[in-house]
C-alpha cells in the first residue's frame, strides 16, 4: 500500500515538473505580430465623385476588383533562399518552401474602390521580425472567371463619353518590395495597405484604335482588343506599392 502511494506521488510530481516545464517554454516564445491589411485603388491626380473615382486624365472608375488567392509576407533570407534554389534548376517558382506560412490563403474578392474585402482578410498572426516584400497572387476567382475586371468611363473631349471595361483571366505573383522593407514588431498590431496605382496600371493606354462591340462598350480583354490589353497587364509590376499606415490617416507613411 505504501508503495502505491509512493509512485502515485512520483507520478503526480513528475506531471507537475513537466507543466512548469512547458509553461516556461510558452514564455519563451516571442510574441507574434499582428497584421491587419487593407487593398485598395490610388492615383495622385484624382478626386472622388458620386459616380466612382476620377483621374485627373479624365478617366472615372465605376469598378475595380481584384481576385487574390494568397498574400504572404517574406524576409530576406527568404526570398535569397527561394532564388538560390531557383537559380539551380533554372525554373522560377521551384525555390518555394511547402512549409513556409502563408498569411492569407483563399479565394478573395477585392474592391479596390472601397476597400472591402469578401471574406474579410481578418488579422493575421506573423512572427515578428523585418520582412523584405509581400507576395502577392491573384487568380481568376471573379465572376465570369476574371482575375481583374475595371469598368471606368472615358471623355473623348468632343461632349461624349466611351464605356471600357478591362479584365483579364490570367494569374499573377507579385513581388511588392520596400528599400527599407517592412518592421513588424511582436505583440503589435500593424496596419498594412496594400496599393494599387491606377495611373501607373492605365499610362500606356490608347484607345484610338480600339473598337467597341454591339453595345457599344470597348472591352479590353484577351479576345477584344487584346493588343491593347496586353500592354496595359504588362504594367501590372509597376502598378502596386505596400506600407504601413502608423498615424491612421489611411495612408502608406514616408517614413
Amino acid at each position: 500500500m505504501k508503495q502505491s502511494k509512493k509512485i502515485t506521488i512520483s507520478m503526480l510530481l513528475m506531471a507537475f515538473v513537466a507543466f512548469l516545464s512547458s509553461c516556461n517554454n510558452d514564455n519563451d516564445e516571442p510574441s507574434l505580430s499582428r497584421v491587419q491589411l487593407e487593398m485598395k485603388a490610388a492615383t495622385s491626380l484624382s478626386t472622388i465623385s458620386t459616380s466612382g473615382r476620377m483621374m485627373g486624365t479624365g478617366l472615372i472608375f465605376d469598378e475595380v476588383l481584384i481576385g487574390v488567392t494568397e498574400l504572404e509576407f517574406e524576409t530576406l533570407e527568404e526570398n535569397e533562399a527561394e532564388q538560390e534554389a531557383d537559380d539551380l534548376d533554372g525554373e522560377e517558382g521551384d525555390g518555394e518552401d511547402e512549409n513556409d506560412e502563408v498569411e492569407y490563403e483563399g479565394n478573395f474578392t477585392v474592391d479596390l474602390l472601397s476597400g472591402t474585402v469578401t471574406p474579410d482578410f481578418g488579422i493575421a498572426d506573423v512572427a515578428p521580425g523585418l520582412y523584405e516584400e509581400i507576395e502577392v497572387e491573384m487568380g481568376p476567382v471573379l465572376e465570369g472567371g476574371n482575375s481583374i475586371f475595371i469598368a471606368f468611363r472615358y471623355p473623348t473631349g468632343n461632349g461624349d463619353t466611351l464605356n471600357v471595361e478591362f479584365s483579364s483571366t490570367e494569374e499573377f505573383e507579385l513581388e511588392i518590395e520596400n528599400e527599407n522593407g517592412f518592421l513588424l514588431d511582436g505583440g503589435s498590431v500593424h496596419q498594412m495597405i496594400v496599393q494599387f496605382d491606377l495611373d501607373a496600371f492605365f499610362n500606356s493606354m490608347d484607345l484610338s484604335q480600339a473598337v467597341a462591340d454591339g453595345d457599344g462598350v470597348i472591352r479590353l480583354n484577351g479576345s477584344s482588343n487584346s493588343g491593347i490589353a496586353d500592354l496595359i497587364e504588362s504594367s501590372i509590376d509597376n502598378a502596386f506599392d505596400a506600407g504601413e499606415d502608423k498615424d491612421g490617416d489611411d495612408e502608406i507613411d514616408n517614413d
